[in-house]
């Protein structure tokens, strides 16, 4: 099988990553390029089958109208990095993963050659991933991602009533994957306190109407809601996905409210408050949380790469669990209600991540995701 095959088969998998609006903000480039792999990597031999792959955040599709969106892209697209890794080790390939943002020290002769392929493909680069020919494939473990994959969504409705056992959250935070993909930073709680839930919800119900009341940051939002599922979307989300099913009159309502200039007027009778409280009655009603944070506020882009690859690791578990996440996103984008979240949970840790966790009533939406063609590019020989 060539190695272009093999490439489509992981990024068809890779693609299945969960992202902030669902924005998809990566993309890939596969270097052909002999002189370009070895101005990269000088110190790296390169046998006669390696392939290099260069995955970056796609300028295009980078969320801005926060600050706190910067990390949120790395962590997508350390999902997509652990996706795409499970696949290539999947279909036989050796995985090497060689961090961008130390390669100005270990390699400065390098950045120069980085920086062209940047500018070249409207990214900003992550990391290098080093392919080769290792071991037979597995056809069983790569239907098992495929399934796995294909199954995941992202959770907003009620969970089944009940909490998760010991020995299911143990399983829940098995590692399988390599300690060089998903780092050793990343810490997992699962908090099943019904006097912590509560307060959360509480924070919730304070802080999320933050989510409508920033112009830029809802505009922003906005772009990615789709109203009529007659029309084709590639990334985002349909409205009925998010808010269950509604007639065409309601949806057109629906639109006409959301809108962010009307939202601003409806701030004056606190519509904005009242979602939030419905977000809040959700949290509440939560038998776990499930919070990941990091060692401070001063994170490298590869470790927060690692961190969004150990998430990938562990929102699969929970898939073949039965179990979802439901992320609260809000709660991190926004300073103030991310310290109070800190302040809850006891530590000085920086919280990355922070979701509703629990088992799966019923499966429903669908899940847009963008053609392979649109994150895949090549540069290859020159001439």
């Amino acid at each position: 099988m060539e190695f272009e095959e093999n490439l489509l088969q992981a990024v068809d998998i890779a693609r299945q990553a969960p992202s902030s609006h669902n924005c998809q903000p990566w993309k890939l480039v596969h270097i052909e390029d002999r002189r370009m792999r070895a101005q990269l990597l000088p110190a790296h031999a390169w046998p006669e089958h390696e392939q290099l792959l260069l995955l970056g955040i796609d300028r295009q599709r980078t969320l801005r109208a926060l600050p706190s969106l910067t990390l949120e892209m790395q962590l997508s697209c350390g999902m997509f990095l652990g996706l795409l890794s499970a696949a290539f080790d999947a279909l036989g390939f050796h995985c090497n993963w060689h961090w961008l943002d130390m390669l100005d020290t270990q390699a400065p002769a390098a950045m120069p050659f980085l920086q062209s392929l940047e500018q070249r493909y409207g990214c900003r680069g992550l990391v290098l991933l080093a392919l080769r020919p290792q071991h037979v494939p597995d056809a069983t473990a790569f239907a098992g991602l495929q399934d796995s994959v294909r199954q995941r969504r992202t959770h907003r409705a009620p969970f089944a009533e009940g909490s998760c056992s010991d020995m299911v959250l143990a399983q829940l935070l098995e590692r399988n994957w390599p300690e060089q993909l998903t780092g050793d930073q990343l810490h997992i709680r699962v908090e099943r306190s019904p006097a912590f839930i509560a307060r959360a919800a509480g924070l919730v119900r304070q802080f999320a109407a933050l989510d409508f009341s920033s112009y830029r940051a809802w505009k922003e939002t906005y772009r990615y809601l789709h109203f009529d599922p007659r029309k084709p979307a590639e990334d985002g989300f349909y409205l009925h996905s998010l808010m269950g099913p509604m007639s065409p009159l309601r949806t057109r309502i629906m639109q006409c409210v959301l809108a962010p200039e009307v939202m601003q007027v409806l701030r004056i009778v606190r519509v904005p408050h009242n979602m939030a409280a419905q977000l809040a009655a959700l949290v509440e009603d939560s038998a776990q949380l499930l919070l990941c944070s990091l060692p401070s506020d001063d994170v490298a882009s590869t470790v927060m790469v690692q961190a969004g690859a150990r998430l990938m690791e562990v929102w699969l578990n929970a898939q073949r669990l039965g179990l979802a996440l439901h992320p609260l996103s809000v709660m991190l984008q926004h300073d103030r209600a991310r310290g109070e979240l800190q302040r809850l949970a006891g530590g000085d840790r920086r919280i990355v991540f922070f979701a509703r966790l629990g088992a799966i009533r019923q499966r429903h939406g669908e899940c847009l995701r963008r053609p392979l063609a649109a994150i895949i590019e090549t540069h290859g020989e020159t001439v």
